[in-house]
This record gives C-alpha cells, structure tokens and sequence, in this order.
C-alpha cells in the first residue's frame, strides 16, 4: 500500500505531465491547424530571403533579454525574504509563462512559479508574482490608455467605437480600478485611520479596510524602493516588447512612421491585456486587433496575422516550452 505522502507525489507527477500535454496541444492545434497556416508559412519563408532577414535576427536576439527582465523585476520582490538563487528564478519564470498557455490574463504565471518555489515559501511566492504582475500591469494602462486615446486622435478614428472593442476597454478599466483599489487604497485608510478622532469614524475607516486587508499585506511587505524597481524593470520590459513589435513589423515589409507604431503597440497590449482567454486561445482575437489597429494604414492583412502570430511564438510559444522542461523535470 502507497503511504499518503507517496500519493500526493505521484498525484503531482501526473498532474504536471497532463499539463504538459494539454499545453503542447494547445500550442500545436493553435499554431498548425490554422486554415491559413500555409499562406503564413510561405509568406514567412519569403521574407527570410530578403535584406529584412535581420529584423527578425533582432527581434529574435531580444527574446530572452525579455524574460530576464521579468525574472529581475519578481526577484525585486522576492529576494528581501527568499534567497532563491537566480537560476531558480528563471526557471520559475518560464514555468510561469509555460502555466499561462492555459490560463487568462497571466494567471498561469501564479501556477507555474508555485510548482517550482521552494518548499515553505509557497505563499510568499503568490504575493511576490502579485505584485510583480501589479506594476507590469499599470505600465501596460499607463502606457496603453494615452497611445489608444492618441491613435484615434491621429487617425481621426476610434478603434474602441466596435462594441466588442468598447467591452475589452471597459474590463480594462475597471480591473485598473480594481487593482488600484486592492492596493492604493487600504494604505491611504490604513494610514489616515489612526490620525482620525473618534471611535465611530476610526471603526468605519477599520470596517472598509477590512475587504482590502489581502492588497494591504502585500504594499505594506514590499518598502517604496521595492516597488519602485518593479516599476523600473516594468517599464524597461515594455520598451523590449515594443522595439520587438515594431522589428518584426519592418521584417513583414509593413512601415509606420515610429510614432504611429509605437501607439499602435501601446493600443494593441491594451486591448490584448483585456481579452479574458488564455493566450494559445486566443490566437484569432490577438490577430483580429493586429489587424483592426495596423489596418489604419492600409497593411497587408496577411503580413499583420504572419507578424502578430510570429511574435506569439517568439516571446511565448518557444520559452513556453522550455518552461515546459522544468516543470516536468521539477519531482
């Protein structure tokens, strides 16, 4: 008879092969049994012929730097308590982006750096990945909401007139909101709550910080400076992945003014970070707003899906599946 503990470790053994399996599925069926999977390929092939052929060298040569961003900016946050070396960091991360192959909105990344934390820090780690995605997600609205707003000013066009589009804005907004009222806010009550008079106005202040006691937590485990050098690393991802966007724009022949790109890219991450599916899901969503934003200026619609799709693979499918590696490997 297997004791309890042999259980659970095999229970855990399977379940990582099965999501193995389900996210390689995922990425073959979304990847190969598209119905214009072919036209991609030859398109992609062509281009690798001529004197573009360097843009993707480029954009390629940024993929990892991308991913060692984002482990710098979760070890802002983990090394005051942790002292994982940066080796397990990296592997935590790409189990992360491996994990959210099949969850929306990054959830995965919550899943797949649990699986590699080390034992007895397992609820740090969710705060510290909170946190982390926090400030990249602000960046993303901060940065997504005025290149929206500039592109329908330029275009003399607003992409979120289409009712769908309208929705994803919308969502955006309020997990914004959302977001800042998980975090921003209890430290305001928490601080101001001892400096109010009177027992009534101090236990009404203490009752609204009650539902916000999670955000609370965390701001208060993390000093200024902390989060401070998330924002930093947050904002130097979201240059990598725009200088990647717009380079592999140049290598499908598509040639926007860097200021009219740039605003694309913003409005593009904006919309795509309101889409409610999990990225290897959400494959003709993602292409659909490529085409819906880069269409303003008459591109060719399949060298928008080919540049949307090739960047999908670069930046997620490929370290998805070495994330993949460690967390099989992981017993």
């Amino acid at each position: 008879m297997l004791k309890a503990n042999q259980k659970i470790s095999i229970g855990w053994v399977l379940f990582r092969y099965l999501l193995a399996l389900a996210i390689i599925w995922g990425l073959y069926t979304e990847l190969f049994h598209r119905n214009n999977f072919d036209q991609l390929w030859g398109l992609f092939r062509q281009n690798l012929s001529g004197t573009a052929l360097g843009y993707l060298l480029f954009c390629s040569f940024l993929m990892p730097f991308n991913w060692l961003i984002e482990t710098f900016k979760w070890r802002a946050f983990t090394q005051p308590w942790s002292g994982m070396p940066f080796r397990q960091s990296w592997h935590a991360v790409l189990a992360g982006v491996a994990a959210s192959m099949l969850l929306p909105n990054r959830s995965g990344d919550y899943l797949g750096r649990w699986l590699l934390a080390p034992k007895g820090q397992k609820t740090q780690i969710m705060l510290a990945t909170i946190a982390s995605n926090y400030c990249q997600f602000l960046v993303l609205l901060g940065m997504g909401f005025p290149s929206l707003l500039w592109l329908g000013y330029y275009t003399k066009s607003w992409p979120i007139a289409q009712p769908g589009l309208f929705l994803s804005f919308i969502i955006g907004l309020f997990i914004c909101l959302l977001l800042l009222g998980v975090v921003v806010i209890p430290r305001l009550l928490h601080h101001y709550a001892d400096r109010i008079r009177g027992e009534t106005w101090q236990g009404f202040f203490k009752f609204l910080q009650m539902p916000l006691q999670q955000g609370l937590d965390i701001t208060e485990r993390y000093s200024w400076r902390v989060f401070a050098a998330g924002f930093g690393f947050a904002c130097l991802r979201y240059g990598l992945y725009s200088v990647q966007y717009y380079a592999i724009l140049r290598f499908y022949g598509i040639l926007l003014p860097l200021d009219a790109a740039l605003a694309g890219v913003g409005s593009i991450y904006l919309l795509q970070t309101a889409i409610p599916l999990p990225p290897v899901l959400a494959l003709l969503a993602r292409g659909e707003i490529a085409l819906m934003i880069w269409g303003i200026w008459g591109g060719n619609a399949l060298s928008i899906l080919a540049a949307s799709y090739t960047l999908f693979v670069l930046n997620l499918a490929l370290p998805a599946l070495l994330g993949l590696f460690y967390i099989v490997k992981k017993w």
